[in-house]
């Protein structure tokens, strides 16, 4: 029985990176900073991603000697990486978007605030939604690769196409093309980091936020692949992690150093 043990674990740890050898990640392409975005050198994009997210799980994967190779993928792909096994970790996961891939989800690290926008331009009354379910009434626009089960929608009902960043939907919005897109506060403040032009947009009074009714937060997950016996130890070395940096309020520090 012992000797069948030590074989199980020896298995698991063979097909986790070796000491000093790089965990792969991935995050979504279209950057969610503060979170995981591409570096910017003299405002062009870096070959490096960054962000709290990053931060976080280089932390934890440190304490195991490894290394942490991110990079930025299409959301679907990136979770159909790591569903085959060919990526370890999916970062920023709702736990919707993980289960419709078959992933497991770590616990919660960070909880973002939903708001839904609307254009000034297209509705110059405005636009108010007194319940969730109130979004049904309208055309709903999103970036490629999300679901939105979580609010009660059916994906294939949402306005995706080929959207593939913030200035794009925004587009779509002053356009008439949609009446509404759902994002979170701090994703959308995370914009000022990375993007003048959509800074420009975001600050000239024609896009408006307002605070989503009845399901005002979704957390923030790390997903792995399933019915994986490496898996099921990374998992466990994650979920460690975060309960140990989650006693020094590590997150809350890494997202005060970029948004300082």
């Amino acid at each position: 029985m012992r000797r069948t043990t030590v074989l199980a674990i020896s298995l698991c740890l063979a097909a986790l990176p070796a000491c000093g050898a790089a965990l792969q990640a991935c995050a979504d392409q279209a950057e969610t900073p503060p979170f995981s975005y591409a570096a910017r050198v003299n405002g062009h994009k870096g070959g490096a991603v960054v962000g709290a997210s990053v931060d976080l799980l280089r932390l934890i994967v440190a304490r195991h000697g490894w290394q942490l190779e991110v990079q930025l993928l299409p959301w679907a792909r990136c979770l159909a990486l790591v569903a085959d096994h060919r990526v370890a970790v999916a970062l920023n996961s709702s736990k919707t978007d993980a289960q419709a891939s078959g992933l497991r989800v770590s616990k919660t690290y960070f909880t973002l605030h939903h708001v839904y926008f609307y254009s000034r331009r297209a509705r110059p009354r405005g636009l108010t939604l007194a319940h969730l379910g109130d979004v049904r009434q309208y055309h709903l626009c999103g970036l490629g690769g999300y679901r939105f089960e979580a609010f009660g929608i059916d994906t294939a009902s949402v306005d995706r196409g080929a959207t593939a960043g913030y200035e794009q939907l925004i587009a779509k919005l002053h356009l008439g093309r949609c009446d509404l897109f759902i994002d979170s506060r701090e994703n959308m403040a995370g914009q000022y980091l990375i993007n003048p032009t959509l800074r420009a947009l975001l600050v000239d009074g024609t896009l408006v936020g307002q605070p989503l009714p009845d399901l005002p937060t979704r957390a923030l997950y790390f997903a792995v692949a399933s019915q994986d016996a490496a898996a099921t130890l990374l998992l466990t070395q994650l979920n460690q992690g975060l309960d140990e940096l989650d006693k020094t309020h590590e997150m809350d520090k890494l997202l005060s150093h970029y948004l300082e």
